[in-house]
């Protein structure tokens, strides 16, 4: 009965150590194609495009949100220097520079800007230098999805205020 127990524990010991390796796997994010595929693991729609200047994106969403990921200081598609994760969003009246300062100033890591035509950008940058795990990007990805609902909510209270709700 012992050994059966003994073994069972190793058993699931081994199982629970392979998910963590697994998980701990480094990925090189400065290859669009392994974001991608991270992406994709992570449970998103991920395709890898060129813009006309032909620089790597991906276009991703999730919950119904689309965002894309550019590619920054690349080598052709390859070997980039940075990331950022965005989306835009068509102009509302409340899309406005006080209202970018307000989240801006409360906010660490998700900003957004509103351009000259009143589209409001949010955007969340990172480095793609060195090697980071699965369960670090995959945390990354959530991250930039929380803020996303976090930001809704917040034009939405914006736009509440400025119906008189």
């Amino acid at each position: 009965m012992r050994r059966s127990i003994a073994t069972f524990a190793l058993l699931w010991g081994l199982g629970c150590a392979g998910q963590a390796i697994a998980q701990d796997r480094l990925l090189d994010l400065r290859q669009p194609p392994v974001v991608a595929d991270a992406l994709r693991q992570a449970g998103y729609k991920a395709e890898l495009k060129k813009n006309s200047k032909d620089e790597p994106y991906i276009l991703s969403g999730a919950s119904g949100s689309d965002f894309t990921i550019e590619f920054y200081g690349c080598k052709g598609q390859v070997d980039c220097g940075s990331y950022q994760f965005s989306s835009w969003y068509k102009p509302e009246p409340v899309f406005t520079v006080a209202l970018a300062n307000e989240w801006n100033l409360s906010k660490r890591f998700l900003k957004i800007a509103v351009d000259k035509d009143g589209n409001l950008n949010e955007y969340m940058d990172f480095t793609a230098t060195g090697k980071t795990t699965y369960a670090n990007f995959a945390d990354i990805v959530d991250w930039y999805q929380v803020m996303d609902g976090v930001l809704d909510k917040f034009i939405t209270e914006h736009k509440d205020a400025a119906k008189g709700k």
